[in-house]
């Protein structure tokens, strides 16, 4: 009876009948297997009861103690969204445990108090100063199920700067399962321009994902040219090489963007007729794309080269001319074949 009165106690926030239950020497770690088999300091963080928190704590209950599914009460503290911050600093001070991982995705509560401060865009001086606290009493680069840090989740969910700043001692050059670091997640999910400069500015740019795309390459797929600029400015590499063999100007010549070409081609280090796996360069690419405006800045740019062949031993002129092409767009095909006689002419003269 003494057990049930010590729930019950617990549960409705009853300080003094759990002061009752524990001088008469009622456990405190036992479990309420009547209910879901929390035992009281699970119940009492749950119900965000901060006094009885305290009480129990003082009186040297398991902090350490877990759920069914393998919560703490920190994880607790954090989805029960009641009081979090105050439950947060005693149980940190008292000796809870912030490392343990939960049992079905593998996350500290480092990763839930991220997760909820996104969700509920609570980017307060108390969560911002809990979440401080939280790193520095913790190993904040443990990855979960999916190898994700919680610097990942804070980049995936478009977190705050603040925020961020503070995560990234968690490491910007881990990757998840995917092979992406942060970075590769903040663009991936079109994330906002300070959060991805701050992760540009701590990250190697030249991790490729397990795709083998850089940075660039999520860019110049996502169409984020502000980014794209800046990247350029922190002196990302341009030439790298996807497992198709494409650079990032393949990828931008192959869609049309011609905002995304004329940035490219304008680095002085820009590989213009690198070739992919299949012997496709960009101007390959962007022939069999059909794009007009693409093509033309292509052959502008320095040393573009109308002579190679791909694998199939097809120039960009031979592209252009198969038939249902030089049916569409006769245009692609008269442009080419008017810049390679210009640059015949050009080398008679």
């Amino acid at each position: 009876m003494s057990q049930f009165k010590l729930f019950n106690a617990v549960i409705n926030g009853n300080y003094d009948d759990v002061m009752t239950c524990i001088e008469q020497n009622v456990d405190i770690n036992q479990p309420h297997w009547e209910g879901d088999g929390k035992p009281p300091i699970l119940l009492s963080v749950e119900n965000g009861h901060v006094d009885i928190i305290r009480l129990l704590c003082s009186h040297n209950c398991d902090v350490n103690a877990r759920t069914i599914h393998g919560e703490t009460a920190l994880h607790l503290a954090i989805s029960s969204k009641k009081n979090i911050y105050e439950s947060l600093e005693l149980l940190l001070t008292h000796g809870c445990d912030p490392n343990i991982q939960e049992n079905l995705q593998g996350q500290t509560p480092l990763h839930y108090l991220v997760r909820h401060m996104i969700k509920h865009d609570d980017y307060s001086e108390a969560a911002l100063n809990c979440l401080k606290n939280l790193v520095e009493s913790s190993l904040p680069n443990i990855v979960d199920n999916r190898k994700r840090t919680p610097l990942h989740r804070a980049a995936y969910g478009h977190a705050k700067v603040d925020c961020v700043k503070i995560l990234l001692c968690c490491g910007t050059k881990l990757q998840n399962n995917r092979g992406e670091t942060p970075l590769h997640e903040a663009l991936e999910t079109d994330g906002n321009l300070d959060m991805i400069k701050l992760l540009a500015d701590n990250s190697d740019l030249s991790l490729p994902n397990n795709y083998g795309e850089t940075p660039l390459h999520v860019v110049a797929r996502k169409r984020r040219w502000d980014v794209l600029k800046y990247l350029i400015s922190r002196h990302a590499p341009i030439n790298v090489k996807d497992l198709k063999g494409n650079t990032a100007l393949h990828l931008v010549a192959e869609r049309g963007y011609s905002e995304a070409v004329c940035l490219l081609t304008s680095c002085k280090d820009i590989e213009v007729n690198a070739q992919n796996f299949e012997g496709l360069t960009p101007l390959h690419v962007a022939v069999e794309s059909g794009f007009q405006t693409v093509v033309e800045l292509l052959l502008k740019a320095d040393n573009c080269d109308v002579s190679l062949q791909t694998k199939q031993a097809q120039t960009a002129l031979d592209l252009a001319q198969q038939e249902y092409r030089s049916r569409s767009q006769p245009e692609l095909h008269d442009m080419l074949f008017s810049e390679i006689k210009k640059r015949q002419s050009d080398k008679i003269i």
